[in-house]
């Protein structure tokens, strides 16, 4: 989703509002461990909009979307929507 989704203009416009945090677990168990303890999961992507400070998750995404953007749009438009 990175490089087919997020430079689209409608989601590159929403993401302006957003500062980007990535996990990498692929080779580092005590991530992938944090990740479960984060999301419940160890599926990927996981998209999530929290709070930096106090770990609130204000939205959440799960896998990719590729074929819409709405979808993902929405989960953007939620987790803003929830701070302001």
């Amino acid at each position: 989703m990175e490089e087919k989704v997020f430079p689209r203009p409608a989601v590159a416009a929403v993401l302006e509002n957003y500062v980007e945090a990535r996990l990498h677990t692929d080779k580092h168990k005590h991530l992938r461990e944090f990740q479960k303890e984060l999301t419940q999961s160890v599926a990927q992507p996981v998209y999530l909009a929290v709070d930096p400070v106090s770990g609130t998750q204000y939205a959440r995404h799960d896998g990719a979307t590729l074929t819409s953007d709405q979808p993902f749009i929405d989960f953007l438009e939620k987790g803003l929507a929830a701070v302001m």
